[in-house]
């Protein structure tokens, strides 16, 4: 499996609670390219991406259901994630085989989420993202989360590119 765009951020920019790699309490998702099954990535019309993620027990809202907080920060992170694979790729940037290299790293401008259905907790929640807009420094991406194959959660993402000053920040 190849490496998602997360492993490819640079170290100062890789601490995010959901999606930072070098954050050892967090979530740790991972965000990459859809395979069509033959072994390569989606094409370039189809832009979709897929994070997965199993929640664990603290993530419960009530006995069975995972908190919708965290609904939102899968969604989050998937947005953001999905939009530096766009970003990267409509620059040029080729990641094959490095990791903590020049990523382009985005971070949230707008979220908005919907709530289809209690999401069950136990299954994988697999977030397939679509990438809508990559207009300079700003990728909209449109998201949709299973649970067991059924739609909980709806959401969409505007990413903006991280100013140097967050990345500097230490």
């Amino acid at each position: 499996m190849e490496p998602a765009i997360q492993d490819h951020y640079p170290d100062d920019a890789a601490a995010c609670y959901g999606c930072g790699r070098l954050n050892d309490q967090g979530l740790q998702l991972k965000t990459r390219w859809v395979s069509d099954g033959s072994g390569e990535t989606a094409t370039e019309t189809e832009s979709a991406t897929e994070t997965v993620f199993t929640p664990r027990p603290e993530h419960t809202a009530m006995p069975g259901f995972v908190y919708g907080g965290l609904v939102a920060s899968v969604i989050d992170c998937s947005g953001t994630g999905s939009a530096s694979l766009a970003a990267t790729r409509d620059r040029g940037i080729d990641l094959v085989g490095e990791t903590g290299s020049d990523a382009v790293r985005f971070v949230t401008g707008t979220l908005e989420v919907r709530y289809q259905r209690p999401t069950p907790m136990g299954p994988p929640l697999v977030v397939r993202g679509r990438i809508a807009e990559v207009k300079g420094r700003k990728v909209t991406v449109e998201l949709t989360m299973t649970a067991n194959g059924e739609t909980v959660a709806t959401g969409r993402v505007i990413a903006l590119e991280a100013p140097d000053t967050m990345r500097a920040a230490g």
